[in-house]
């Protein structure tokens, strides 16, 4: 795959590798400048909840074509060592999570730079993503780290009711159930929906070590959680590869994988309080898949309808400038439900 040079979103160009490697290692891996102070709570029990089956099913969810991270450890190889000797790898699991640290060997990553598919521009910065490749072992102890956070998750009710990516059980089906359960009964009244589908930008690359691990206290997580979390996000490095060609490895600073399964289920707990907030105060409900919403409002007339979905967008962005996060004004687009004609969506509210 040939990287084009590239231009930023500031209309800044990178001609050289070098200079391809610095744009694209600051947008997939941006600095942390705006973090928060956090100390590390007592160690917990999760630990024990580590099972043989836990491990298993963590181990051959993954398949064996995947690539292998630095340490060229693969699926494959792992497997065998199942096969051989599992208690081996239960036993490293659960003192990972006992002890909360996630080695540093397991944080080292390749940063593959692959083109989006179907982009008119590739000279854009926005038409590349990266795909960290790291350690398979370490992605065993992720796979079962998420399962042991979405079991407390739902335990302790911190997941919002709309909330239906990274969730067992849940799935985009369910949120287009509950669009048309809200849409039914307002046509039935003679009323009509809409809905404002709004996108965090840049969302894995956002969330800030610090933020995170003081949410996490905040809600009560089992402390081998926060501290095995803890450790996952320190101490990360990752070497960006163009072209085929491996660049300087460099410290990673702040963001997710967005390729782990446990990151899937921090930008569940991250946002956590959004659609709660939203709701309340905007009369709307709220669904979330990963890190898309959307804000479905029922009124007697389309404006009705603008002014609570306007609301919900204002509300949105003040809520998420205080985590950090921003929305991506390219992706937000609002939408009416109606069987009556002439009830258009007015042009200015797209």
């Amino acid at each position: 795959m040939t990287v084009e040079a590239l231009t930023d979103r500031q209309g800044k160009q990178a001609n050289t590798s070098l200079e391809k490697e610095e744009m694209l290692r600051r947008e997939f891996f941006p600095l942390n400048d705006d973090d928060q102070y956090y100390e590390l709570p007592p160690a917990g029990s999760a630990h024990t909840r580590v099972t043989e089956q836990a491990v298993e099913r963590a181990l051959f969810s993954h398949s064996v074509k995947k690539a292998p991270g630095p340490d060229k450890l693969s699926f494959g190889a792992i497997r065998l060592l199942w096969k051989w000797d599992k208690e081996r790898i239960v036993r490293l699991t659960r003192a990972a999570v006992h002890t909360g640290r996630h080695p540093l060997l397991w944080k080292r990553a390749s940063g593959m730079v692959i083109r989006k598919p179907s982009k008119d521009d590739y000279t854009q910065l926005k038409a590349y993503r990266s795909i960290s490749l790291s350690s398979c072992i370490g992605k065993v102890v992720e796979k079962v780290v998420a399962e042991l956070l979405s079991d407390e998750a739902e335990r302790k009710g911190l997941v919002s009711d709309g909330k239906f990516g990274s969730r067992r059980g849940w799935s985009a089906i369910d949120a287009a159930g509950i669009l048309v359960d809200r849409a039914h009964p307002a046509w039935r009244d003679g009323h009509i929906a809409g809905v404002l589908l709004m996108d965090i930008k840049a969302a894995f690359p956002s969330v800030a070590k610090g933020r995170l691990v003081n949410l996490m206290k905040v809600r009560q997580m089992d402390g081998d959680l926060i501290r095995w979390t803890e450790s996952f996000l320190s101490e990360r490095t990752v070497e960006m590869v163009i072209q085929g060609n491996a660049i300087e490895r460099h410290p990673v600073e702040a963001g997710v994988p967005q390729v782990s399964s446990v990151s899937l289920m921090f930008f569940a707990i991250y946002p956590s309080g959004l659609i709660k907030w939203v709701e309340e105060s905007a009369s709307a409900k709220g669904l979330s898949l990963v890190n898309d919403l959307g804000w479905v409002a029922t009124g007697s007339d389309v404006n009705q309808v603008i002014t609570i979905l306007e609301r919900c967008a204002g509300n949105s962005i003040e809520w998420a400038s205080r985590q950090g996060l921003q929305f991506d004004t390219a992706y937000t687009e609002a939408a009416p439900f109606t069987r009556r004609r002439g009830h258009t969506n007015p042009s200015g509210h797209n």
